[in-house]
């Protein structure tokens, strides 16, 4: 059972657990081509696939995927996941923004909230992300949350950001 998360923000953006009524809407705006590119598993996918992804999900303790709300309307997604609290250390991603909300700056707020749930709520000491090489508004944005290039490969940069680290 997944453990519950408060909802939390900073005045503009608030994140929340996504729930099993926030499917739909988040299926729409990731089957989106212009979205999917930036995805590792790109192809399109079926509401009964996300559904059967969602179900495992609800069992992993590892792993909190949120709705991203302004004014409590949905505006995007973002996750922390593969949470491993021996080491202090999870991975951030699959950030999403609704196509109609793009260029209000709702990712990067969300990120460093993400991040500061992960340092502070979580008491982990070490984030890290992948984002394509080609994203360069992504990183742009992971850069600004404090995140420094690790490595390279296959097309992907791995970005690393630990606790106490300047931005």
């Amino acid at each position: 059972m997944k453990q519950p998360v408060e909802p939390f923000g900073d005045g503009v953006v608030t994140l929340r657990l996504v729930e099993e009524r926030d499917l739909k809407t988040i299926l729409d705006w990731r089957n989106r081509d212009e979205a999917r590119v930036w995805f590792k598993t790109s192809e399109k996918l079926s509401f009964s696939s996300h559904k059967s992804w969602y179900e495992r999900y609800l069992a992993k303790n590892d792993d909190f995927f949120f709705l991203i709300e302004v004014g409590g309307q949905p505006v995007g997604q973002c996750a922390i996941y593969d949470i491993d609290r021996g080491a202090g250390s999870a991975e951030i991603g699959r950030f999403l923004v609704a196509p109609e909300k793009a260029g209000h700056g709702y990712i990067t707020r969300s990120c460093e909230q993400l991040v500061r749930f992960g340092m502070t709520m979580l008491d982990l000491s070490y984030l890290f992300l992948e984002v394509m090489e080609r994203n360069d508004k992504a990183a742009r944005i992971y850069k600004r949350c404090g995140f420094r290039e690790e490595s390279r490969s296959e097309g992907l940069v791995r970005m690393g950001l630990k606790r106490g680290a300047a931005k």
